[in-house]
C-alpha cells in the first residue's frame, strides 16, 4: 500500500513538471499539455502492459520452447551435458509459479486514463 501512495506521488509530480514545462514553453498552453499528458500516459500504459505479460507467465512459454529446441539440436544435446541450464521439466512444473505485481493495475489506470484525457483533449482543441 505504501508503494502505491507513492506511485500516486510521483505520477502527481510527473504532471506537474509536465505543466510547469508547457508554462515555461509560452507557445500553445493547451497543446502543450496535451502533449505531455500523452507522453505521460503512453509511457505508463506501456510499462504496465509489460508488466502484465510478465505476469501472466508469456514469457516462461517462450524460454521452454527455446529450451526444447536447444536439446533436440546435436550440438545443443552436447553443449547440454556441461551445463545445467537445460534441466527442462514439463512445462507445468517449471513454470507454474507466476510473478505478481501489485503496481502493474496502477500504471494501467493511471496510462490509461491519461491516454484518454489526452485524445479528448485534443479533440475538443481541434473540431
Amino acid at each position: 500500500m505504501k508503494r502505491i501512495n507513492f506511485f500516486y506521488i510521483l505520477t502527481l509530480l510527473f504532471f506537474i513538471i509536465a505543466f510547469g514545462a508547457a508554462i515555461l514553453q509560452g507557445k500553445n498552453l493547451l497543446l502543450s499539455i496535451i502533449d505531455s499528458l500523452f507522453i505521460i500516459g503512453i509511457t505508463y500504459a506501456v510499462i504496465g502492459a509489460l508488466l502484465y505479460i510478465i505476469q501472466k507467465g508469456f514469457f516462461n512459454g517462450i524460454v521452454y520452447a527455446l529450451k526444447r529446441f536447444r536439446k533436440s539440436t546435436k550440438q545443443g544435446k552436447y553443449i547440454s551435458q556441461f551445463d545445467d541450464l537445460d534441466e527442462t521439466k514439463d512445462a507445468h512444473e517449471e513454470y507454474g509459479h507466476k510473478r505478481s505485481y501489485s503496481i502493474t493495475k496502477s500504471f494501467l489506470i493511471v496510462g490509461t486514463f491519461s491516454l484518454v484525457l489526452s485524445i479528448a483533449l485534443s479533440y475538443l482543441l481541434y473540431t
